[in-house]
């Protein structure tokens, strides 16, 4: 077989493991608050009514969802169908990884850079999401590889674009006016954004990362881009003991790039490198002076950027053999990580699906207790018509969503209620209690029933308009 055959081999196995680490567990996860949001409030109903949605409810360009309420028509919106959007545009970023890393150095980073994105944990977690994020890392990863090949030629995070237009201008000299026009043509698009960007640029589409201290949140995005979600942003800290093992590849590679590369591979890693690193520190900078927008799934745009530097790290050829040997332990590493949390509910999404099937159909007037932001993700799973309380309800059942943790539930209960079961949905513990005849609570009683979480929301069903207001 020639050298161009094996490659193309080689290229077409790594694409077809990474669709399968991101197709085949598309449904073991229920959906989450963000992801309700697309498809319970954003997607249905007419195009313009998806159009005015995003308007109102999202902090995202409109691409994504206009995609969404496409493929929605023809696949559904259950987890499977609509998470298959971005499961698919997750596998089509792994070829240009491939052509990004070829364009930074050779044919080896590329199919060592194609190599980590088919199976890092973030990019698969994201490659699974009704979100827009494996939306946000493909277009980065193609304005990536045309920055790398105009750079090479030449002699979507907006942080990271605009870190390589001002290279491109800076770099290619002898041909600034194809880069003038380039860069004014990208500008010119993201202009025609900014009206809809100042309309959701608001503090509830964003206002409550800022309540986050910095250091936590660059501390999360280093473990997320190395051991992925693990359900951390689902009111749970972040859990760095998952990534010291990529981080110890990590730091080799970095060490082998410093000593064994020759001056022309650390040129080459160079441009990567400022990408990645500075757009997190320019997201840094406007989050201490301005909009804070610093979380880790707004930064993925500076991860394959940061891949392709480990894949540089990883292909100098003085090292023999031992670059691609450390390369395939740290891809093995997280083949079996991937496994490992598609094994494991704790490092999974809530499991409100779950959550639902527990809880079941109302026998009575109820109200059910738990996350806040999981409220509109139980009304999607619950079997019957369900409405958000914040005033006075008459119920004679009272389900919590609580953490496992939470010991004195009981006691919290308003009078005549009394627990008959409890039951664990991955990492939720579901609570029923009754009483004997359906009784008035105020919601401010339930909405301070210890749950562990930082604050409650109060879904009801099973109600006739009687007995509440």
């Amino acid at each position: 077989m020639s050298e161009g055959g094996r490659l193309t081999v080689i290229l077409a196995a790594t694409v077809t493991l990474g669709a399968a680490l991101r197709f085949s567990t598309l449904g073991v996860q229920s959906y989450h608050h963000d992801e309700i949001i697309t498809v319970a409030r954003v997607l249905p109903g007419g195009f313009i009514h998806m159009l005015r949605r995003v308007r109102e409810s999202e902090s995202n360009p409109p691409l994504y969802y206009v995609a969404a309420w496409t493929w929605a028509k023809a696949f559904g919106t259950g987890e499977v169908g609509l998470r298959s959007l971005s499961a698919l545009i997750g596998t089509a970023t792994i070829p240009v990884a491939f052509l990004a890393g070829r364009a930074a150095l050779d044919d080896r980073a590329g199919l060592v850079a194609a190599a980590l994105a088919a199976v890092n944990p973030m990019l698969i977690w994201y490659s699974q999401e009704a979100r827009s994020y494996a939306l946000l890392v493909f277009f980065s990863a193609l304005s990536l590889y045309f920055f790398l090949r105009a750079l090479r030629s030449g002699g979507h995070s907006g942080f990271a674009v605009a870190i390589e237009a001002v290279w491109l201008l800076v770099a290619l000299s002898e041909r600034r006016r194809a880069a003038v026009l380039a860069v004014a043509t990208t500008a010119v698009v993201g202009a025609a954004l900014v009206p809809l960007l100042l309309f959701q640029v608001n503090g509830t589409h964003i206002g409550w990362i800022a309540s986050m201290p910095l250091p936590d949140r660059l501390l999360e995005t280093g473990v997320s881009f190395l051991a992925g979600e693990t359900g951390h942003v689902i009111a749970q800290p972040a859990r760095p003991g998952y990534a010291i093992v990529p981080a110890v590849f990590v730091a080799l590679a970095t060490l082998l790039l410093l000593r064994s590369g020759s001056a022309e591979e650390r040129r080459r890693a160079l441009p990567p490198l400022v990408v990645g690193f500075g757009a997190i520190a320019a997201a840094t900078i406007v989050a201490a002076v301005g909009k804070d927008y610093l979380i880790e799934r707004n930064l993925l745009a500076a991860l394959l950027p940061l891949i392709l530097v480990l894949a540089i790290g990883l292909t100098v050829p003085h090292l023999g053999r031992a670059g691609p040997a450390l390369a395939a332990a740290l891809c093995a590493y997280w083949i079996v990580f991937a496994v490992y949390v598609a094994l494991t509910p704790n490092l999974q999404r809530p499991d409100f699906r779950g959550v639902a099937e527990a809880i079941g159909p109302p026998r009575t007037q109820r109200a059910v207790v738990g996350w806040e932001l999981g409220a509109t993700a139980i009304r999607h799973y619950l079997p019957d018509r369900s409405e958000r309380v914040f005033g006075r309800i008459a119920v004679g059942e009272i389900d919590v969503e609580a953490k496992p943790n939470v010991r004195n539930l009981g006691r919290s209960m308003p009078p005549g209620f009394h627990r008959v079961s409890r039951q664990l949905v991955g990492r939720i513990a579901v609570s029923r209690f009754l009483a004997a005849r359906p009784r008035v609570v105020p919601y401010y009683l339930l909405s301070r029933l210890p749950t562990g979480y930082g604050s409650n929301g109060v879904v009801a069903d099973g109600l006739s308009r009687k007995g509440s207001d």
